[in-house]
């Protein structure tokens, strides 16, 4: 009964979320405290300990330190320069859109961040050229998401938080994370290699007129600010390569340990801060995702909850009932159709990483193929309209009448499903790898 009232009241979270436009984390939060503290008699000690306070300073420090190259302009600057380098190479802007969207999304930009730049220059260029517009939707949303899932960007962070969290595969998380970005990074190289293919095919014979104006040169403030980025990346990815070399430095290895990327990079925001790195400071700290910090928050307090009922351990049994061998791919599926509704961080990731080691349990399956699948499943539907990616898309294309209504049409009956059945395809695959 009590896992049946934690399934309701998730649904009732995210409806309610869609249709009052209320944060899904208070709902969620409150929902917890309900269900929580009358149903399951938890103690309010208890449920305020579910609040997960080492996410939060995650996508605080995090987004903090990079919003710096987002204000003054830097990561846009890095995005145009590189285009304006591979403009010759028009027959494979689809990728390029990719490698340049994920570099600025990696480099800290994040995934709205991205997409609201890079979607909004994706359709200049299919303007100017004729590159099929949703595969440059695609490209730019694929490109944002893979970048943002290397392991000391926002969401790979989040995603080693989350799986230091679940029980059994916690001493994996770091390696969990890595193949996470592994994958979510190479097959949609694959994936949009395939569509530039299909739009060479489509467009043979015709002519366009692409031209991109060459970008001003890097001011002295975003040159610093591009160092602090690389230095950060060095002292996060450097720490454990060199404890490793110097193992019998006790000192130096416990120094190591201590490198911790959230903290570093709130010492690394500070010293943006004192360098002045921007003009005015405020939109700095105004542009920290609170609402996805209330999200994760939320959803957070009302999984600890779900655990409390077994409702994760009941939904983990109900998805093993499938035959064996379809699992990964009952998952990938759940989860893309889940994130059409839902954020895959706030929600999607949550609530399905705490079932991982019950699909471990039941398949026999490797811990990393069942990650690697939500993940690759929820992000593969981040191009539907109604979704945040979707519509940024959509905002950023600058389509209005009939042909805005067509591009909507295309993201949500042609780019949803479509990628969905990629990431699907790519979860039969990884059975063969993880």
């Amino acid at each position: 009964m009590e896992s049946v009232l934690v399934i309701l009241a998730i649904v009732l979270a995210i409806g309610l979320g869609e249709i009052f436009n209320i944060n899904t984390g208070l709902i969620a939060g409150a929902f917890a405290y309900i269900i929580g503290c009358f149903v399951l008699g938890m103690s309010v000690d208890d449920l305020l300990g579910a609040w997960p306070t080492d996410l939060f300073m995650v996508i605080f420090s995090i987004s903090l330190f990079f919003n710096f190259a987002v204000v003054n302009g830097t990561l846009e600057k890095v995005a145009n320069v590189l285009l304006y380098r591979f403009r010759k190479l028009e027959k494979f802007l689809p990728l390029v859109l990719y490698f340049v969207t994920a570099l600025v999304s990696g480099l800290g930009a994040a995934f709205f961040t991205s997409v609201a730049v890079m979607g909004a220059i994706g359709m200049v260029l299919c303007r100017n050229s004729n590159m099929n517009r949703l595969y440059a939707a695609m490209a730019v949303s694929l490109g944002a998401l893979s970048g943002a899932n290397f392991m000391v960007s926002a969401h790979g962070v989040l995603f080693n938080s989350l799986l230091s969290q679940v029980d059994s595969v916690a001493d994996q998380a770091g390696a969990i994370t890595t193949n996470i970005f592994a994958v979510s990074f190479i097959y949609p190289i694959i994936v949009i290699g395939i569509l530039c293919f299909i739009d060479m095919r489509n467009n043979r014979g015709k002519d366009s007129d692409l031209h991109i104006e060459k970008p001003e040169p890097f001011t002295g403030k975003q040159k610093l600010n591009l160092a602090l980025i690389f230095i950060m990346m060095l002292i996060v990815l450097g720490a454990p390569i060199l404890s490793n070399v110097f193992s019998d430095v006790t000192w130096f290895v416990e120094a190591c340990d201590r490198v911790d990327v959230t903290l570093v990079a709130l010492v690394m925001a500070i010293v943006g801060y004192l360098c002045k790195l921007v003009d005015d400071p405020k939109p700095v700290f105004q542009r920290v995702p609170w609402d996805t910090i209330w999200l994760v928050g939320g959803v957070g307090m009302l999984v600890e909850v779900a655990v409390q009922a077994g409702t994760i351990d009941m939904l983990a049994g109900l998805i093993n009932m499938i035959p064996t061998p379809i699992v990964p791919i009952a998952v990938c599926v759940i989860a893309g159709i889940m994130s059409i509704f839902s954020s895959t961080l706030g929600v999607v990731a949550p609530l399905m990483f705490p079932m991982i080691p019950g699909f471990v349990a039941a398949t026999g399956m490797s811990p990393s193929l069942f990650a690697v699948a939500i993940i690759i499943g929820a992000q593969s539907t981040s191009i539907a309209p109604f979704s945040t990616g979707g519509s940024l898309q959509l905002g950023a294309s600058g389509l209005e009448g009939e042909e805005q209504d067509k591009f909507y049409n295309e993201l949500l009956f042609k780019g949803t499903p479509l990628g969905l059945a990629f990431a699907a395809i790519a979860s039969v695959l990884l059975m063969f790898i993880f």
